[in-house]
């Protein structure tokens, strides 16, 4: 039934005339509109929100809406609104819409939607959006995602059925831009997913726990601990698996991370799944597990350490070894072999209690002038001849008088077009490793040397095991210098003929779903030396597109310790 406008006027007047409402029979004897005509009026004007009903008693009193119109409402809304009637024409958009079409509301309304400027902005997704007005204007609501301009702008859409004034049934649109949501989720989403690998194929071991019970343990954690699958861990309460002598000052140090300290690291015996021991190091951070408030621990074995350390200060006796990770100092310069920048323990070893009090200085203000000039050939080579210079050690004297042995990496760094703009450079204080080796130099031979840092080598691959890119380690193991002679050749030309098949299929085999898993196989370097490696790979997001990553460990000159004791291969 249409409604007449007449009726409309002659029941809104007569409400607005009495404030305090009137019931049905009182409005048909005021308008002379038969009773059953009335209650349809009113009721639609019920539903379209311009007449509001209150019970007294048995009877019904109706009043004049005293809400905001929703059209006024509409108009202010930063969401983008826009109705329609039964064929689809516009009756109404709100200013985001018009912004969004490109057009003024003279040349919007009261057409037909397909013959307006949404054809265009809607493009890919008009025949379905047009299938979901018509359903709306026959009740049935909408809500999804659609995106326009070739997937640039994402909107969050509703359709909603609606009834105007005079009966009429039409279609209500609200569109609310969340294209900055989408992205920023899946930037958190790629973010977690390089966490989660790197997190997995991880050297040390990584323990979640929550409330004092493990809730995730990775690969490295579970041969730790002796496992073979995560449900032997999973569930089952951290303390279950540290010496009991060490549990006060452990739920000490969980009581700090929860409360967002920074608890010491901490060097502690464990016990394995079989009840043997091993000692590990290493330190907790507070995070957050769907919400819930969870310690991530980082571990690592130290039980060959600890035992060579033991055997050599029992042969030896004069000695004390002390031998923890030294952090490694970083920094970097520009042409002119001015800092640009530092770590915070490579300011400290200078003479400075920040990175920034350094910037702009060089060598010769922290050092003395021999040095600063040594330093600066270094640099120049570096620079000039575009060659790293690595794993060199040198003897240091400071402007204060004092000495160190340090041992230094420089490299180049270049801008995107090659160009060679500074250097870069890390070193870590070996002072005392150089202390202790001398000493052993002067008692045995083979005290040369107390220890020897490995790095893993990283490979980088596309789908079809193209190398992308790779770590230094990684050339070093392939005996080879510089990336360009790797990237874009098959990760699979390092591997002996035996192994190569079998690597093929770990590589085809590599998805999300599945575990990383450690392989050996035997490797061929650029000069042709076969070597033996530990490989796991996963998948990952490299630059937006679908990779794999390769952690590799050369194991063919591994130390026998007992054999012998102080020595590393």
């Amino acid at each position: 039934m249409a409604l007449s406008k007449e009726n409309i006027a002659r029941i809104t007047d007569l409400l607005q005339d009495n404030p305090t409402g009137l019931s049905i029979t009182d409005i048909v004897k005021k308008t002379g509109i038969n009773r059953n005509t009335a209650g349809r009026y009113l009721e639609r004007l019920l539903i379209s929100g311009q007449v509001e009903m209150r019970h007294f008693g048995m009877a019904k009193i109706y009043t004049a809406s005293q809400r905001v119109p929703v059209s006024a409402m509409l108009s202010i809304s930063s969401d983008l609104v826009m109705q329609l009637d039964s064929g689809l024409r516009i009756i109404f958009a709100n200013r985001p819409f018009l912004q969004l079409l490109g057009v003024t509301s003279e040349k919007l309304l009261g057409k037909n939607i397909e013959f307006t400027a949404a054809a265009t902005v809607f493009d890919e997704v008009l025949e379905t959006f047009i299938s979901h007005l018509k359903n709306g204007v026959c009740g049935k609501e909408w809500r999804s995602t659609l995106t326009l301009n070739n997937g640039e702008r994402i909107f969050s859409c509703h359709i909603s059925p609606i009834t105007f004034n005079d009966g009429r049934k039409g279609v209500s649109v609200l569109l609310e831009e969340v294209t900055e949501i989408r992205k920023k989720e899946s930037a958190l989403r790629e973010s977690e997913e390089r966490f989660r690998t790197l997190v997995e194929i991880s050297p040390d071991a990584v323990i979640l726990h929550r409330d004092g019970k493990i809730i995730y343990a990775n690969l490295t954690a579970l041969k730790l601990l002796g496992a073979s699958y995560p449900e032997e861990i999973t569930g089952k309460m951290v303390l279950d698996f540290v010496d009991p002598g060490f549990h006060g000052i452990l739920r000490e140090n969980i009581r700090k991370d929860l409360d967002g300290e920074l608890s010491p690291q901490m060097e502690l015996p464990m016990l394995r799944l079989d009840g043997t021991p091993v000692i590990v190091e290493g330190r907790g951070t507070k995070t957050s597990i769907e919400g819930k408030p969870a310690v991530m621990v980082t571990l690592r074995d130290i039980t060959d350490r600890r035992q060579a350390e033991e055997k050599l200060f029992n042969s030896r006796q004069m000695l004390q070894l002390v031998l923890d990770t030294i952090p490694v100092r970083v920094f970097w310069k520009d042409r002119d072999s001015v800092y640009l920048g530092a770590s915070q323990t490579f300011a400290l070893d200078t003479g400075y209690a920040d990175p920034g009090e350094l910037v702009g200085r060089t060598d010769y203000d922290s050092v003395s002038a021999a040095m600063a000039e040594k330093y600066r050939a270094d640099d120049r080579k570096v620079m000039e001849t575009g060659t790293p210079k690595l794993n060199f050690k040198e003897r240091q004297v400071r402007r204060d008088g004092s000495t160190a042995w340090l041992r230094t990496s420089k490299v180049p760094l270049r801008n995107k077009s090659g160009d060679v703009i500074g250097i870069l450079g890390t070193y870590e204080d070996i002072t005392e490793h150089k202390m202790l080796e001398d000493e052993l130099n002067a008692t045995a031979e083979r005290y040369k040397q107390l220890a020897e840092c490995s790095l893993d080598a990283l490979v980088i691959t596309d789908l079809r095991g193209e190398v992308i890119t790779t770590n230094k380690a990684a050339l070093a193991l392939v005996e080879l210098e510089d990336n360009t002679e790797v990237q874009g050749t098959s990760v699979f030309r390092f591997l002996a003929p035996e192994s190569r098949e079998r690597a093929q299929r770990d590589f085809a085999a590599m998805s999300p779903s599945r575990k990383a898993v450690m392989q050996t196989y035997t490797g061929i370097t650029a000069r042709g030396n076969r070597i033996t490696v530990e490989a796991m790979g996963n998948p990952i997001t490299y630059k937006g597109s679908p990779a794999n990553i390769i952690s590799i460990r050369e194991i063919s000159k591994r130390t026998f310790t007992e054999d012998n004791p102080g020595t590393n291969g």
